[in-house]
């Protein structure tokens, strides 16, 4: 429907279209909170009655190449969208014909172009995101992004505002100020004035108050036109109110207050303009439609389990050719290689994160070379770690097959929202064959010296959130097999795990299944878990299981266990940490004794724990025996001596093993 041309008025069929939408927006809300209050719903439920007029004037200025973001609110601006109320409603009452499939509830929607999540926030930046991929792609699409007064209190909405127009992207931020964040009113939750923060950032800005859709839908008209044209962010604020609760019952404001503001309703203001008969019309309609979508849900099967993917090692692990690596060139050599031939082998791949462009090339200079020769792909951006993974998986929702550089692995923990609620939900929560390829490089761990911040192994946080892959090179692997599997097998994001011990080290080449005294074998997968042992025809009596640059500390850990004790050590190497291919795992276990985990992470919860859990549910009834090591449970010291006693060193492992066995 359209009514881009209607004066309020002008009582017109396109007119009449704003007031049938405005009537099935309201007419659903009510009854989403009366089928909530007669417990037939799943979860909460965030109304937006009194504000339905900004989703209306917005959605009627939307096309079908735009993209457009929502929070937590967001039942109008899907409707306004075009998105089917029967969808909605089952989703909402956790129905397998749900839009997601009963996955997503009230809070998370995903029809089409239109994506929503209840965390304030980081849709903002997963929207400018998409803007990027839209410039990047030359496409004409723009990125319309829904925010409350109550997101500006999140670093995230500011870092995105510096970069949609340091990059000048195609976004309009829409900000619907209903005055109250919950329950806490704006004057005690937002400083000075709106518009002035994001003219702070060189983006235009305009602010009106009105719950007139007419008037409204001039504004937005002019709006998405300056972004149309200019191809630059633009934010505008609709100062409005919302007159149900903020979730249920939660209301504590004051009842005169709430009285002045139904004064301006905006049905109210519409039905005054198009007449109480052709209201009264529409509100019939809106409730057919309405009562039909309920009945339709609740003849509808309930959502089950099992139609909710659940990402597993066997799914990940594809046979295919182990990577080994063909050459002793160092590990960040190789590395940058695999960027410079990905890079240059798809026109949609993108490389962002901190100081990457020339000549500096990355705090590790892993990136070196690569913004001189691909200009328009490698993108150096401010210090903001939320934002570098936000943009990514926009950016990656779009088409755009990006690779996010962390300078520091610590620095995850800036980015663990992304991570955790927004990036590695995105594929299952909105059910709908949504891809996120996305590679996360994260350099993690010691023996640098670079103290408490800079030298944590963080990976182990990580390793528990479903959805995300978790990945640790070695230097017996072509990290550029192992990306292109991440980037194009997956679809999903990966976090990929690289020591910062490996940058300057050479890599190991297998040949012929030996490497040095050690016979290799591997299972063979994407990302291949290697066996190496010292006396095939022996039976083990430890088997250490590592990853990454603790396969040095194993190996040679085993070397001495045979020298020195006479001790029999196969080494189990893993490349795919989560989720951990324990089959495989289990699979070169020829007997042993003991089995032991390294990692250099804190042995605590870590990854090694989970490891042992494993094997203590698979061979239950067994005799043998576990060992953990691990770094302390402390803060990683800059001296070196002290860091040194912080970490698992090969003298911890034989000893300890020798004794255990002995």
């Amino acid at each position: 429907m359209s009514a881009r041309d209607a004066a309020p008025e002008g009582a017109t069929v396109e007119s009449a279209a704003f007031l049938e939408q405005l009537w099935l927006i309201r007419t659903l809300e009510e009854k989403l909170l009366e089928l909530f209050s007669q417990g037939r719903l799943f979860g909460t439920t965030h109304t937006c009655i009194g504000q339905e007029a900004i989703a209306v004037a917005v959605g009627v200025h939307v096309r079908e190449e735009d993209f457009v973001f929502s929070s937590h609110r967001c039942h109008g601006h899907y409707l306004a969208y075009g998105g089917p109320p029967e969808g909605l409603i089952a989703e909402i009452m956790g129905r397998a014909t749900g839009v997601c499939g009963g996955r997503g509830g009230s809070q998370h929607l995903h029809y089409k172009n239109f994506f929503t999540s209840g965390v304030q926030g980081g849709i903002v930046g997963n929207g400018t995101g998409v803007a990027l991929a839209q410039k990047l792609l030359n496409r004409p699409g723009i990125t319309v992004v829904f925010l409350g007064d109550g997101t500006l209190g999140e670093g995230i909405v500011y870092e995105s505002f510096n970069f949609a127009s340091l990059h000048a992207l195609p976004v309009l931020y829409v900000l619907e100020n209903n005055r109250y964040a919950q329950t806490t009113p704006i004057d005690k939750a937002v400083a000075g004035s709106i518009t002035a923060r994001a003219a702070a950032f060189g983006i235009d800005a305009a602010e009106i108050e009105s719950n007139d859709v007419f008037e409204l839908d001039n504004v937005f008209r002019a709006a998405f036109h300056h972004v149309r044209e200019r191809r630059r962010p633009f934010l505008q604020v609709v100062h409005t109110y919302r007159l149900a609760p903020h979730s249920k019952g939660d209301d504590f404001r004051d009842p005169a207050e709430l009285a002045h503001w139904r004064t301006r309703d905006p049905l109210r203001l519409a039905s005054k303009n198009l007449g109480e008969v052709e209201s009264a019309a529409a509100r019939t309609r809106a409730t057919t439609m309405v009562k039909d979508a309920v009945r339709a849900a609740e003849q509808a099967p309930f959502a089950e389990a099992t139609s909710v993917p659940v990402q597993t090692a066997q799914e990940i692990q594809a046979i295919a050719e182990t990577p080994w690596a063909a050459s002793n060139e160092r590990f960040g050599r190789t590395l940058n290689e695999a960027l410079h031939r990905l890079l240059g082998h798809d026109a949609s791949a993108l490389l962002v994160g901190e100081d990457l462009a020339d000549p500096y090339g990355g705090a590790f200079g892993v990136a070196r070379g690569l913004s001189t020769q691909f200009p328009e792909r490698v993108i150096s951006t401010p210090i903001s770690e939320a934002g570098i993974i936000a943009w990514a998986t926009g950016a990656a929702l779009a088409g755009i097959r990006p690779i996010a550089e962390l300078m520091f692995g610590d620095f995850a923990a800036l980015a663990a929202d992304q991570l955790i609620n927004h990036t590695a939900k995105f594929a299952s929560m909105y059910g709908q064959g949504v891809d996120v390829p996305l590679v996360v490089r994260a350099p993690m761990g010691g023996r640098r010296g670079y103290g408490p911040t800079h030298s944590q192994s963080l990976e182990a946080m990580f390793c528990g959130v479903p959805g995300l892959t978790v990945v640790a090179p070695s230097r017996f692997l072509d990290p550029h097999a192992l990306l292109t599997r991440c980037l194009y097998e997956l679809k999903r994001p990966a976090l990929f795990v690289e020591n910062k011990l490996m940058y300057g080290q050479t890599m190991h080449v297998v040949k012929n299944g030996r490497w040095e005294a050690f016979y290799v074998t591997s299972s063979g997968r994407s990302f291949p878990t290697l066996h190496f042992q010292l006396d095939p025809e022996r039976t083990p009596e430890a088997l250490l299981v590592c990853y990454g640059a603790n396969t040095d500390l194993a190996l040679e850990a085993a070397r001495q266990l045979l020298l020195e004790h006479e001790i029999q050590a196969d080494v189990v190497v893993c490349t795919l940490l989560a989720p951990l291919p324990f089959e495989e795992i289990a699979a070169f276990n020829r007997g042993a004794r003991l089995m032991a985990t390294i990692e250099e992470g804190a042995k605590e919860q870590g990854w090694g724990a989970e490891v042992i859990a494993r094997f203590a549910e698979h061979f239950v009834g067994s005799e043998w025996m576990a060992e953990r090591f691990g770094a302390r449970r402390s803060p990683l010291p800059a001296a070196g001596p002290l860091e040194d006693g912080m970490l698992p060193q090969v003298a911890d492992i034989v000893n300890t093993i020798a004794r255990r066995l002995r």
